[in-house]
């Protein structure tokens, strides 16, 4: 993979997209440039080669094994932390892609309404407690399938870094090194992203955001999914910062909020509601974060549940508080008005067509 700078005000558009192929070939190259003013004398235009995402789709034919063998080696990893439940169940997983170590990125589908939340567990692998109660919540899900309203409808990934998890010592990190809640390629990406790693975050590897944003395959799963399902609202499940975070339509503080804006809004304030009023915070979002991606950039409401720990022995408790909250954010009735549906940025969504045509299977 590599990076070239091209000077704004040298080559021609035409002459840049033949530079852009002759460089990637074979790889395939996906040029991003910005339909602003240039702020800078140079744009950056990243190439994602195919060894970094060909090799990541996972054969039809492979996928029913491949999610055999992993919810095997989950139920080890299970008892390990103390944990006797199959965190698996008989739930009716998918899985397109799968991670550098070979572990399917895996999601499952729940209700057939058209309201519909996304849920992701695991992005940082070393966060026990939030991958435990994704999973747990696609169980109960599975086994009491009349708990959804007939117009709604859950996306569930409990574990988007297995390759973090399925090791000695979880870390925050896939196995590249990468923190996937700082790669995915938001506007300020370039401008920001690397500098706010050296700076506030002194370089600690954990954070690194990466060489590139959308390098990493499970930043892709996340996209496809997105790309594919069109949820109306996300949640993500992190810890250790014991807070419930919003990015959306009406995040930060206006001054004439619309009807939509505020409820949008709304969705965090009843989460919180039926989790035994959990606090609320407005934090920040950082380059390449899902609330930045999701929430900020494609106004989609994105709440961050942030638990208390990460201890594997607080998790019954933990499901005992959060599940309602959970449950409501699945039945919480938000639907986007065309307006701002429509509303578009220069960073290219949807995003998966360019790697692969999602897959169209029924689900």
């Amino acid at each position: 993979m590599a990076r070239l700078f091209v000077r704004s005000s040298g080559l021609a558009r035409g002459a840049l997209a033949a530079l852009a192929a002759f460089v990637a070939l074979p790889a395939f190259a996906q040029m991003t440039l910005s339909t602003q003013p240039f702020a800078k004398a140079y744009t950056p235009i990243p190439f994602v080669s195919p060894a970094n995402f060909a090799a990541s789709l996972l054969k039809n034919a492979r996928e029913a094994q491949a999610i055999r063998d992993f919810c095997s080696t989950m139920r080890t990893y299970y008892k390990k932390y103390g944990w006797h439940d199959d965190p698996c169940g008989h739930v009716k997983w998918r899985a397109d892609l799968r991670s550098k170590n070979g572990h399917p990125l895996i999601y499952a589908a729940f209700g057939r309404g058209t309201e519909t939340t996304l849920i992701l567990g695991g992005v940082h692998a070393n966060e026990l407690t939030p991958m435990h109660l994704a999973f747990r919540a696609a169980r109960y899900l599975d086994e009491h399938p009349g708990t959804l309203n007939s117009d709604v409808r859950a996306i569930i990934a409990p574990l988007v870094n297995p390759d973090g998890f399925l090791r000695t010592n979880p870390t925050r990190t896939n196995a590249d090194g990468i923190d996937l809640n700082r790669n995915l390629f938001t506007l300020d990406w370039y401008d920001k992203a690397h500098r706010l790693w050296s700076g506030r975050r002194h370089r600690v590897l954990a954070h690194f955001p990466g060489y590139f944003p959308n390098s990493e395959v499970e930043t892709i799963f996340q996209i496809r999914l997105i790309d594919r399902f069109h949820p109306d609202k996300i949640l993500s499940i992190h810890a250790p910062l014991g807070f419930l975070d919003y990015d959306g339509p009406g995040a930060g503080q206006l001054p004439h909020p619309t009807r939509t804006e505020v409820k949008a809004r709304r969705l965090v304030k009843a989460i919180s509601e039926k989790s035994k009023n959990y606090k609320v915070e407005d934090y920040t979002f950082y380059p390449g974060s899902l609330g930045n991606y999701a929430g900020n950039e494609r106004h989609i409401p994105t709440v961050t549940l942030e638990l208390e720990t990460t201890q594997p022995k607080l998790v019954d408790a933990y499901w005992k508080q959060f599940w309602p909250g959970i449950l409501e954010s699945i039945h919480y009735q938000y639907k986007a008005p065309a307006t701002l549906e429509a509303l578009g940025n220069d960073n290219a969504s949807p995003f998966s067509a360019l790697y692969c045509p999602i897959p169209d299977k029924t689900i």
